[in-house]
């Protein structure tokens, strides 16, 4: 790792990796750690949510926010309002979301019979190339040769191809974790999932294996090394989150226990988008106020996610927009959580 990696890596999570090793107040992570001036933590400290895009681990590709706010309300609520997934339409990049595989219950195709990509998504599908294609499918060319083109529901074709291809990655993952979802073979290097979310969560610092042990290896090892009172969701969402509406596939797994000063962690994990990010880490840690007990906690969000690998205008283009929406959605987030937990 180079020296200027570990400086950012350090400058940019340091306030994650010191709640996890359960050092004092979370002021004192913002100021010293994410370098946040008073003003900041003020508006923090009277519930106004802060954001700020930090230096990603991966300076060309990645793409990282933090946020905060103080939630006026005990921790153990946090955990039912994390998993009330339609609630999440009321943040306005949400166009449809869908929970599946709810108590561990299997996932089934009828979980997945709403999902659409837009006309044009489909029209590019067409005639992109493994190596040069917008839209993020495992394997283009199969795709392309399972579709009859001419045909007039051509559009319906490929949706169900999509539709299948969801529903058996979520099969396969339940069952055999990232390693078991492969490579995305779309663009000119083909990507494994796998090794790309644990990359980017070890070159992050913003769940250290050492403070963390278990969370980690439930994150990044899932389903072969699960931990021990932890709870799993799943959910599917479509969200206008850059310049065309996208198809999210996420994870969550949440952490009753916490670690260290957290006393409740959750994770979102992206298994599959169709556009835009290729791999992202959702993380929530709870903190609660050691200085005024039993009046409320910080709830402080840590956003990562890697673009594809566009190149020049392009990738500044999408970086950009990309960018933008992410502070929208970490600052609506937290306000959505925080409204609906101070009125519980």
């Amino acid at each position: 790792m180079t020296r200027k990696t570990l400086a950012t890596a350090v400058v940019a999570l340091g306030l994650a990796t010191a709640v996890l090793r359960c050092q004092a107040q979370p002021t004192t992570f913002f100021k010293d750690r994410n370098h946040l001036p008073d003003a900041e933590i003020q508006k923090i400290q009277k519930g106004q949510v802060v954001t700020k895009v930090l230096e990603s681990g991966d300076a060309k590709y990645g793409m990282l926010v933090f946020g905060a706010v103080y939630v006026n309300a005990p921790v153990d609520r946090f955990a039912a309002v994390v998993k009330d997934f339609p609630a999440l339409l009321q943040n306005k990049v949400y166009l449809g979301v869908q929970e599946f595989s709810a108590i561990g219950a299997p996932p089934k195709p009828a979980d997945f019979a709403a999902i659409t990509l837009e006309k044009k998504d489909v029209d590019q599908l067409q005639t992109c190339k493994p190596g040069d294609c917008d839209i993020q499918i495992i394997n283009v060319e199969d795709l392309q040769k399972r579709v009859d083109w001419k045909s007039p529901n051509r559009y319906e074709q490929v949706n169900q191809i999509v539709r299948e291809k969801i529903y058996q990655g979520m099969v396969t993952y339940q069952k055999d974790g990232l390693k078991g979802l492969g490579s995305y073979k779309d663009r000119r290097q083909p990507m494994s999932l796998y090794d790309a979310t644990k990359g980017m969560i070890d070159l992050s610092y913003y769940l250290p294996k050492d403070k963390a042990e278990g969370i980690y290896n439930h994150v990044t090892e899932y389903p072969q090394r699960k931990m021990a009172g932890a709870e799993d969701r799943f959910y599917w969402e479509k969200i206008d989150f850059g310049q065309e509406p996208t198809i999210r596939v996420n994870h969550v797994s949440m952490f009753p226990q916490g670690a260290g000063a957290a006393k409740f962690v959750a994770v979102n994990k992206q298994l599959y988008a169709s556009r835009y990010m290729r791999v992202a880490v959702q993380m929530f840690y709870c903190v609660p106020d050691t200085e005024r007990p039993g009046s409320g906690f910080y709830l402080i969000e840590m956003n990562d996610s890697r673009l594809p690998d566009f190149g020049g205008i392009k990738l500044g283009i999408v970086r950009k927009v990309a960018t933008g929406k992410a502070v929208d959605a970490t600052r609506d987030a937290l306000q959505m959580y925080q409204k609906t937990l101070n009125r519980k």
